[in-house]
């Protein structure tokens, strides 16, 4: 299965990628910070540490990364592709990538073999989702 993961931050990687892998979903986070997306494309895994008392170590593998400004072609055949998508980028931002999700979903619709998506914003307010 496919993940397409707005949000390539603290909360992207160490949460909701997380809570992904462990779904055996292949996750592309998508994100502007070039630093993180070329790592991503490079190792195709990272390591999470948790934040308590074991401190246990836990690598999130199957992933790569798109820069949504300069792959913008690239991320909408992404979610195109997908089997679920979520965001955790900020309620600030949402707007700044709502009409890259709606091109995606338009190039879903192409495939008509495709199931609906579910798409679930992980942002700290409520009715992230319906926003």
């Amino acid at each position: 299965m496919k993940a397409v993961h707005f949000g390539a931050g603290n909360i992207g990687r160490g949460f909701i990628g997380e809570i992904l892998a462990a779904n055996n979903f292949e996750i592309t986070f998508i994100d502007v910070n070039e630093t993180i997306i070329d790592a991503l494309k490079a190792r195709q895994g990272y390591t999470i540490e948790l934040a308590d008392e074991t401190q246990e170590q836990i690598h999130i593998e199957h992933v790569t990364g798109l820069n949504n400004a300069k792959e913008p072609e690239t991320v909408i055949q992404a979610i195109a592709e997908a089997d679920i998508l979520t965001t955790a980028i900020g309620p600030n931002i949402l707007p700044h990538i709502a009409e890259l999700i709606a091109k995606g979903l338009e190039a879903r619709q192409q495939h008509p073999d495709k199931p609906a998506i579910d798409v679930i914003a992980c942002e700290n307010m409520i009715g992230g989702s319906t926003f």
